[in-house]
C-alpha cells in the first residue's frame, strides 16, 4: 500500500510541476515525496520474512533504540528515530538476512535428504541373523553431494549466523565418512576371514587367531543386525560407538590377517613351491589338510609337470602310487610315499621321490639303452628322459668321433647313422600309437633333428678336436656312472641335471638363433648374473627361456608383470625360487614401476651375492633362507612399447642382456 501511494503520489506531482505555473509549493512537495521514496525501501527491508531475532537485535545494536517487531511499531516511530539516516545498515542486515535463508534451505535440503537415504542390507548364505552391506554406490555419491553443498555453504561469507547447524551437518557426514570407511574395510577383512576360519583345520592350527576372529565376529553381526532393523544411513553410521567398535574391530583383523600371513609363511618355508600359490589357493589346501586330494587342482603350479598324483582307486587312500603328466604318462614314485601329517611335509617328500625316481628311470635308461633297439626303447621309459638319454648316448658318440685318427670321415658315418635312427622314427611315428607316445616321439624327433645338423656343421666346420669352439659351444650331456648325476656342459658353463619332472612336454625347434640364446644364458647362469632377452611381442623370449630349463631338468615359472606389483610380492617371489632352486621368467619387466624396481635391484643383488659366495642361507629382507644354487632370474622386454619403463642402471647391472 506504502508503494502504491508513492507511485500515484509522485504521478500526480509530476503533472503538477509540468501543468502549474512555477510556485514555492510543488517544490516542497517534491521534497516530501523524496523523503519518502528514500523511506521505502528502508520500510521494505524491515518487512523482509527472513529477518529473525537475531537479526532484530543486531538492528537494535547498530540503531542504539530499542524496535518493537509488534504493533506499536509504526511509520511515525520509525520516522522519529530518524532510521532513514541508517538505510544502509538495515539494507545490509535484511541482504544478510535473506542470504542465510537461503543456505538455511539448502541446509535442510541435505537434512532431509539423508532422511530418506537408506543402506541396502543383504543376507549372507542364507545364514540365520547373518547380513552384510549391499551396495553403497549410491549412498556414497549422496554422502560427496552433500559435502561439496555443505563446503559451499561453508565458505559463504553470510554462513555466521548459521554455522553452529552448518558445523553440526558437517561433523555428522565427516563422521559418516570415517564410519563408512571402517565399515567397508571391517566388511572386506571379515568376508575374507570369515570362510577361512570356519574351516575346523584352520581353527586348530591357528587357536588365538580364531579366538580374536570371533569376538570380531559377534561385534560386526551386531551392528549388522541393528542396522537391518534401522536401515537409515545417517543414524545407522553415526549412532554412539559404532566407528569406535569399527576402529577395533579393524585393528583386531588386521592383527589377526599379519599372523595369518606369519602361519602362511612358515608353510612356505617348509615347501618353497608353496611361494607360487596365492595365499587363497594355499588357504584352500591347509583348510582341508585331511582330504589329501584337495591338493591336486594346484599341484600344476607347484611342479612343472605333474597334473595330479595317483593315490589308486580308493578315494580314501593316503598311498601315493606314481605322478601322472598333464599329457597321461604315469611315473611310479616308490612304494612307501604317504600323503600323513601336514600337507608340507609329504609334498616335500614327493618332491623328493620325484627326483629319486627320475634319478633312478636315467639309471635305468642309460643301462639298457646299448642293448635294446631304439624304436623299442624309447617306448619304454618316460618322454623326458627319453631325450636326455639319447642326448648322453649322442654327445658321446660325437666326441669319440672327435678324438679317432679321421675325426671327418668319422662323423661322417655318425651322420649316415643319426639318418637312418631319424627314419626309423619316422616310420614309428607313422604307425598306429597311443598319443602320449606320439607327443614324445614328436619331440625326440625335434631334438634329433637338432642333433643332426649339428654333426653336418662339424663336418662342414671341420672340426676335428673335442676342445674346438665348434663343438664346445653346443649343449653336452655327461653321464657319471658313480655319482649317478647328468653334467650339462656350454663352453665353459657346467651344470648338474635338475631332475624335475617335465610330462612329455614338446621342445622348441633349435635354430642358430637360439643357440646363441643358450650360450648367452647359460654364460649368464655361469656368472651368476641374470638373463635379459629384448625383442617385439611373439619372437620367442620366453619360449627360448623354458625350453633351456626343460634341457636343464629345472622348474621354470613364468610370471606376466604389470604396473600393479609392488616390491613386498617380489620379495616373497625371489625367496621362493632361491628356497627351491627353480628358475622364473618375467614377461615384459619393464611394465614394472620404476620405484619398485629400484628394490627388486637391490633384492636381486643380495641372491646373486649369495650364489657368488657359494652360501647355503643367507640373509634375504631380514630373515634367513635356504639359498639352493640351480635358482635363476630371466625377464623379457619389448623395448620401445608404450607404458614401458626403463631399467634402472643397477638393474642392467644384474642382467646379461641378450
Amino acid at each position: 500500500a506504502l508503494e502504491q501511494a508513492v507511485t500515484r503520489f509522485n504521478k500526480q506531482v509530476y503533472k503538477l510541476e509540468r501543468g502549474l505555473e512555477p510556485n514555492k509549493v510543488v517544490p516542497k512537495l517534491r521534497e516530501s515525496l523524496n523523503l519518502w521514496r528514500e523511506f521505502y525501501p528502508v520500510v521494505q527491508n524491515l518487512r523482509n520474512p527472513d529477518l529473525k531475532d537475531r537479526h532484530w537485535t543486531k538492528l537494535i545494536d547498530v540503531m542504539g533504540e530499542y524496535l518493537d517487531r509488534g504493533d506499536s511499531l509504526t511509520l511515525e516511530a520509525l520516522l522519529n528515530i530518524k532510521i532513514i539516516d541508517r538505510k544502509d545498515t538495515v539494507m545490509l542486515i535484511s541482504t544478510e538476512a535473506t542470504q542465510e535463508a537461503s543456505l538455511e534451505a539448502m541446509l535442510d535440503k541435505i537434512n532431509e535428504k539423508w532422511r530418506h537415504t537408506e543402506l541396502t542390507i543383504n543376507n549372507y548364505k542364507e545364514l540365520k541373523d547373518t547380513y552384510i552391506l549391499g551396495g553403497v554406490d549410491e549412498v556414497l555419491m549422496v554422502l560427496e553431494d552433500c559435502m561439496v553443498a555443505v563446503a559451499t555453504i561453508s565458505s559463504s561469507r553470510f554462513v555466521s549466523g548459521i554455522r553452529h547447524e552448518v558445523e553440526k551437518t558437517e561433523n555428522a557426514l565427516k563422521l559418516f565418512s570415517d564410519t563408512m570407511d571402517e565399515w567397508l574395510e571391517c566388511q572386506r577383512q571379515w568376508l575374507y576371514l570369515e570362510t577361512i576360519f570356519n574351516a575346523q583345520d584352520i581353527q586348530k592350527q591357528l587357536p588365538a587367531e580364531h579366538k580374536a576372529f570371533i569376538f570380531v565376529d559377534r561385534q560386526f553381526k551386531d551392528i549388522m543386525r541393528r542396522a537391518k532393523d534401522r536401515p537409515n544411513a545417517m543414524l545407522a553410521a553415526t549412532a554412539p560407538g559404532v566407528l569406535e567398535a569399527f576402529k577395533r574391530c579393524n585393528e583386531t583383523l588386521e592383527t589377526v590377517q599379519k599372523n595369518l600371513e606369519d602361519y602362511l609363511e612358515t608353510k612356505r618355508v617348509s615347501f618353497p613351491r608353496f611361494y607360487f600359490l596365492s595365499n587363497d589357493e594355499l588357504l584352500e589346501i591347509l583348510s582341508q589338510t585331511r582330504n589329501v586330494q584337495a591338493v591336486q587342482p594346484h599341484l600344476q603350479k607347484c611342479f612343472d609337470g605333474i597334473r595330479y598324483l595317483d593315490f589308486g582307486d580308493d578315494p580314501k587312500s593316503i598311498s601315493i602310487y606314481a605322478m601322472v603328466s598333464g599329457e597321461g604318462e604315469r611315473v611310479p614314485l616308490g612304494s612307501s610315499l604317504k600323503a600323513r601329517g601336514a600337507v608340507e611335509i609329504w609334498l616335500t617328500q614327493v618332491e623328493s621321490n620325484m627326483r629319486s625316481s627320475i634319478k633312478a628311470a636315467a639309471r635305468q635308461g642309460v643301462k639298457s639303452y646299448p642293448t635294446m633297439r631304439r624304436t623299442d626303447w624309447v617306448q619304454e621309459n618316460p618322454a623326458q628322459l627319453v631325450i636326455v638319454v639319447s642326448n648322453i648316448f649322442w654327445c658321446k658318440s660325437v666326441e669319440e668321433c672327435l678324438s679317432a685318427p679321421g675325426p671327418i670321415n668319422s662323423l661322417t658315418t655318425l651322420l649316415g647313422d643319426l639318418v637312418n635312427a631319424l627314419r626309423d622314427l619316422i616310420t614309428l611315428v607313422r604307425g598306429r600309437l597311443s598319443s602320449l607316445l606320439r607327443k614324445s616321439l614328436g619331440a625326440l624327433i625335434t631334438v634329433d633333428v637338432h642333433n643332426r645338423d649339428i654333426v653336418e656343421s662339424l663336418i662342414h666346420s671341420k672340426v676335428s678336436k673335442a676342445s674346438e669352439f665348434g663343438w664346445q659351444m653346443q649343449l653336452r650331456y655327461e653321464y657319471d656312472t658313480e655319482a649317478e648325476q647328468v653334467a650339462i656342459l656350454q663352453v665353459n658353463a657346467r651344470f648338474n641335471y635338475g631332475w624335475e619332472y617335465l610330462g612329455a612336454q614338446p621342445r622348441l625347434v633349435v635354430t642358430p638363433m637360439t643357440d646363441r640364446c643358450y650360450m648367452t644364458l647359460t654364460g649368464a647362469l655361469h656368472m651368476r648374473l641374470g638373463g635379459a632377452p629384448a625383442g617385439p611381442a611373439g619372437t620367442g623370449k620366453t619360449e627360448t627361456t623354458k625350453d633351456l630349463g626343460k634341457a636343464l631338468g629345472i622348474q621354470c615359472v613364468v610370471f606376466n608383470c604389470g604396473e600393479n606389483l609392488d616390491f613386498r610380492f617380489m620379495g616373497k617371489f625371489f625367496s621362493g625360487l632361491a628356497q627351491c632352486g627353480a628358475w622364473a621368467c618375467f614377461d615384459e619387466f619393464n611394465r614394472i614401476d620404476i620405484e619398485v624396481l629400484s628394490v627388486v635391484a637391490q633384492q636381486l643383488l643380495a641372491i646373486q651375492n649369495a650364489l657368488k659366495s657359494g652360501l647355503e642361507r643367507f640373509l634375504f629382507e631380514a630373515r634367513e633362507i635356504r639359498l639352493i644354487s640351480t635358482c635363476g632370474v630371466f625377464i623379457t622386454m619389448n623395448p620401445g612399447y608404450a607404458g614401458r619403463t626403463e631399467l634402472p642402471d643397477n638393474l642392467k647391472a644384474l642382467f646379461r642382456p641378450m
